[in-house]
């Protein structure tokens, strides 16, 4: 028994190292504020490549904004984060974004943090997220600070 029990964790062991470890990735990154630009990333770590990510103002009578802040549309703007991405495994990978703009002096106005899938078997798909923020903080933004983290 003692014999069979050594084997099986010496086989666990072997597996292990001979099967290819899928491994956590990050990208980190500061750009000028600019809505409505893709901003070019063209980072990756193993079957996960990043391509771009946008800032996108959504207009119309329904948005995020109107809905849990109605009769303010006129200081709030909806806006949308959408991120392109290729995965070429055979397993769905978990990505946590955290994407924040910044005054001219480097504080922190506003952002959007969440955690969203990255599907398998999917080449150039956009994910997309949205967050509810001022107008006043859009305006006086200048620096625009990405963070993604992604693991299977």
């Amino acid at each position: 028994m003692r014999h069979s029990t050594l084997a099986s964790a010496l086989a666990v062991v072997w597996l292990l190292a001979i099967t290819p470890a899928a491994h956590a990735g990050e990208l980190v990154r500061t750009e000028d504020f600019t809505l409505e630009t893709w901003y070019e990333l063209e980072d990756g770590d193993g079957p996960i490549q990043l391509h771009r990510v946008r800032l996108d103002p959504k207009e119309g009578r329904v948005t995020k904004s109107s809905l849990f802040r109605p009769h303010n549309n006129e200081y709030l703007q909806t806006l949308g984060i959408q991120l392109e991405y290729t995965n070429t495994s055979d397993q769905k990978w978990d990505a946590r974004i955290n994407v924040r703009w910044l005054d001219e002096d480097g504080e922190v106005i506003d952002g959007f943090s969440g955690n969203e899938t990255l599907s398998k078997k999917s080449a150039q798909k956009i994910v997309s997220m949205s967050v509810s923020t001022l107008k006043y903080g859009l305006a006086r933004a200048k620096t625009l600070e990405i963070e993604i983290h992604y693991e299977p």
